[in-house]
């Protein structure tokens, strides 16, 4: 008893040591932090200043951390705004380039049938269930359009005019069945005509006179002039297979259409062109 009366001092000392040592060592690492050697002496040698000191300097670190986090939130929140922004005007010059683009295409198209008359339409609607087979163009009886007109496209032959009202006009795609135009293969000139043969597909049938017609995949197709619908020379699509027709007596080619009936918004109605006059065939490039 004596030894630990006379070495009491000493002895509450290291134990306030060992205490201290702890609860900081603990406190670090709750923190994240490495409590260095001189931060220890400092808390031990003056153990309320130092505890002070270091929960001033935690509160300080945080209220620091608070503050740069608000910070970035707020830099996050403008970066959106911004990228918002941006997309926003992104689409905004997509839509105006492409509206340019059909716009050269329908003046261009107009440079090069200069001696017809050209009517362009909006098109105003189109029913999901025959998406493929007829659409409506905002111009009617009011503006000259007359049923069996064409209508064109920069890139081909769309349609003709099959029903007026006094503002609108029902038009129907050369992709339907019930459709059909006099065709001619540019390069052998061998002669048919071509009708709608699959909505689903977007391809057309081209069935040729002649038993021998020498056409072959990657012909162009043009309309002959020999129907009662189109003028000579508008670009009906491409062959891309041929094969003998169901009696064997002639060949049938399967062409795919110049005219991509899902991006129609633009169409041109021919009012007039000038009797037995053709034009070259449309390829929809734009120069």
């Amino acid at each position: 008893m004596d030894f630990l009366y006379r070495w009491r001092r000493p002895i509450l000392a290291v134990l306030v040591i060992i205490v201290l040592a702890t609860l900081l060592s603990y406190t670090a690492k709750l923190r994240g932090h490495v409590l260095t050697l001189s931060a220890v002496a400092g808390i031990v040698a003056d153990p309320a200043g130092g505890v002070i000191n270091h929960v001033a300097g935690g509160l300080r670190g945080d209220a620091e951390s608070l503050t740069q986090l608000f910070r970035l939130q707020q830099e996050n929140q403008k970066l959106k705004a911004e990228l918002t922004l941006y997309q926003s005007l992104k689409l905004q010059l997509e839509e105006v380039q492409a509206d340019n683009t059909r716009l050269r295409g329908l003046l261009y198209l107009k440079s090069q049938l200069g001696s017809w008359h050209l009517l362009a339409s909006s098109v105003v609607a189109r029913n999901p269930n025959n998406w493929f087979s007829t659409l409506t163009i905002g111009r009617g009886s009011t503006s000259g359009v007359k049923v069996n007109m064409p209508v064109i496209v920069p890139q081909g032959v769309v349609g003709r005019v099959v029903s007026v009202s006094p503002t609108t006009a029902q038009v129907l795609l050369l992709l339907d069945p019930s459709s059909g135009a006099g065709a001619l293969d540019v390069r052998s000139r061998s002669a048919g005509v071509v009708v709608g043969r699959d909505p689903i597909t977007g391809t057309l049938r081209f069935q040729l006179f002649s038993h021998d017609p020498n056409v072959l995949p990657g012909d162009a197709v043009v309309t002959s002039g020999l129907s009662q619908y189109f003028p000579k020379g508008l670009l009906l699509g491409q062959v891309i297979a041929v094969a003998p027709s169901a009696g064997g007596l002639t060949e049938t080619a399967t062409v795919k259409p110049a005219v991509n009936f899902n991006q129609l918004e633009t169409v041109m109605v021919v009012l007039a062109h000038p009797s037995g006059e053709s034009t070259p065939p449309l390829s929809g490039l734009v120069p």
